[in-house]
């Protein structure tokens, strides 16, 4: 396993005061939405855990039990007017409400993130800002960062390759990034998890041609959850002393995982600030990994947070 060479707090810091002014200087995005998924929606429910995890976290909803959960789908662009008709990755936050306080978990459907740190997301940025004379990215600039970050690549391709969705409801949400395990007895163990279906694909796919509508999405949760709920199994992924830890883009060997338990969405829910979905935010049983874009993703939300609510 790898470790990643921590960047100091200041800098930290400043990395994410630059990348949360880059963000909102992206067409369509608006101080009073998120400077990233702004446009989402949002479904209530409950998570039941299997039993599987005992012995390997003292947190007791991951062991045994019903929890409560909030969940919110959403597209990763900071315009929340977006037409879902565009093809992307997609986002699934989970807040569960356990009596040792909010544990968070934030997925999305691409199976790396983009960049390792904070200085490569800036860079990043600014080679996918929009040239002033046509309107697009330059490929030149596109090009650069991608001969310098070629770790980029497989989040890149999953993102050009990929189609628009159906459903929010069929797709697979990965962690990305790692956390740890704590056992009762001490023991740590990093994993990573995912969201996966739990049960067959059951949305209805448009004939070929048929373009998809602009909120396609959050019309076709409505209507699948006014007719029944939809589940997803959350998945926990067990790393191996091979697998890069701290490293976000990286993509570990496929292996089994342990099913942990079901979330189960029963009802949509008004997607109304102040709401805030961090993945730094865990509880007893779970710690975050020493990957440095965990800490830039709490610090940018928590400027996005401060900034649409003042």
């Amino acid at each position: 396993m790898t470790d990643a060479t921590p960047a100091s707090d200041a800098d930290l810091a400043a990395q994410a005061e630059q990348i949360h002014a880059l963000l909102r200087m992206a067409p369509g995005s608006s101080p009073a939405h998120r400077a990233l998924h702004a446009k989402g929606v949002v479904a209530g429910g409950h998570f039941t855990a299997s039993g599987a995890l005992d012995g390997l976290t003292t947190a007791s909803h991951l062991v045994d039990g019903t929890t409560d959960a909030l969940a919110r789908f959403s597209h990763p662009g900071g315009d929340p007017a977006v037409s879902d008709a565009i093809p992307s990755g997609r986002g699934l936050a989970v807040k569960l409400s356990t009596p040792a306080g909010s544990h968070q978990l934030v997925t999305v459907s691409s199976p790396a993130f983009l960049v390792r740190d904070g200085g490569a997301f800036i860079e990043l940025i600014l080679a996918r800002a929009p040239d002033p004379e046509t309107g697009a990215p330059d490929p030149a600039r596109i090009g650069a960062f991608l001969e310098a970050h070629p770790e980029a690549l497989p989040a890149i391709q999953y993102a050009l390759t990929t189609p628009a969705p159906h459903s929010y409801g069929d797709l697979t949400y990965n962690s990305l990034n790692s956390f740890v395990l704590v056992a009762p007895d001490g023991t740590r163990r990093p994993f990573r998890y995912s969201f996966t279906p739990a049960g067959p694909a059951h949305s209805a796919t448009p004939a070929d041609g048929t373009e998809l509508a602009p909120d396609h999405l959050a019309d076709e949760l409505a209507a699948r959850l006014a007719a029944d709920s939809i589940a997803f199994d959350l998945v926990v992924f067990l790393a191996t002393d091979d697998d890069p830890i701290d490293d976000a883009t990286a993509i570990w060997p496929e292996r089994k995982g342990i099913v942990a338990g079901t979330l189960v969405l029963d009802r949509l829910v008004p997607d109304a600030d102040p709401v805030i979905f961090d993945p730094t935010n865990v509880v007893a049983g779970v710690e975050l990994s020493a990957d440095p874009i965990l800490q830039l993703r709490r610090l940018v939300y928590g400027l996005s947070y401060a900034q649409r609510t003042s």
